[in-house]
């Protein structure tokens, strides 16, 4: 369950909108925090929720300014027990809705051949999941490897460290995005990728491409290319962002500390980088490689 919980953040990667405000000297993926009321620099990294383990290399420059830090912040507190029985509750879709009901006979059955031959999950499983959910089992299985994260990474460096993780949101309020898109819609996009799955294997490995060369602004470009989902980016991106700043703000002031999120939270002018500098922060681009 743990490892599934990981995968909800490939959608901050997969709906990211334009602009960066990135010049090519300030393409790196972890970036410094100063300013008013910070006595000591915390830190910022982007991550990518699934990749393969060789790609996930901690470097001297970014152990030791994790190192710095006295806790660590995710998206979620995946120590947290209760974020594993909000999870359960809230995987569902509502009002007993299945993915029977949202598509025609003869475009579920399709769906539940082609996501049972990609995933090994027999579709009867996954009925009642959220399809949106249900679409990010599809990455493990297209990327060719056994998928690790940045997440269990960083959480494992905490834990040997010994210092606190938390999360900038609950679990609920990350599964309640997913109510706000329509089923039906989430429906109609799951069974679009499973039909058109080597598009989305090559679309997947141009977008971990990117992401290693910590490209924000190619990464934006590569993405925009895709607006099935783009209308609800406020939704799935920006008000998420918007919430965390505060909260950023306040316990960079309390001690140092390293946040890692999705990379695709980090960019655009709605990105938590423009939006911590418009609260007269300072973010330094860190080369850490």
């Amino acid at each position: 369950m743990k490892n599934f919980l990981l995968l909800f953040g490939i959608f901050s990667l997969a709906c990211r909108g334009t602009g960066t405000n990135t010049k090519p000297d300030n393409n790196t993926l972890l970036w410094q925090i100063t300013g008013p009321g910070i006595a000591k620099p915390s830190y910022l990294y982007g991550t990518i929720h699934i990749m393969c383990p060789d790609d996930i290399v901690v470097t001297d420059v970014l152990k030791d300014k994790f190192n710095s830090a006295q806790q660590l912040y995710l998206e979620l507190d995946l120590d947290d027990p209760a974020t594993m029985v909000d999870a359960m509750k809230g995987m569902v879709m509502k009002n007993g809705t299945s993915l029977k009901d949202l598509l025609p006979a003869g475009e579920y059955d399709t769906l539940a051949t082609n996501f049972q031959k990609i995933t090994g999950v027999p579709m009867t499983m996954v009925n009642t999941m959220k399809p949106m959910m249900s679409e990010a089992l599809i990455y493990p299985a297209i990327l060719g490897c056994q998928g690790e994260a940045w997440e269990q990474k960083f959480m494992q460096m905490a834990k040997d460290k010994k210092i606190e993780l938390k999360g900038l949101e609950s679990t609920k309020d990350q599964l309640d995005i997913f109510d706000s898109i329509p089923y039906k819609t989430q429906a109609e996009s799951l069974a679009k990728s499973l039909a058109n799955i080597d598009s989305l294997k090559i679309s997947f490995k141009q977008m971990l491409d990117v992401y290693k060369r910590k490209n924000l602004d190619s990464l934006d470009i590569l993405i925009n290319d895709d607006d099935e989902l783009g209308q609800y980016q406020d939704v799935m991106i920006n008000r998420r962002n918007a919430k965390w700043i505060p909260e950023i703000i306040e316990e960079s002031k309390k001690m140092p500390t390293f946040f890692a999120v999705g990379a695709g939270h980090l960019g655009g002018p709605k990105g938590v980088i423009a939006m911590l500098r418009k609260q007269g922060y300072t973010l330094t681009p860190v080369k850490y490689w």
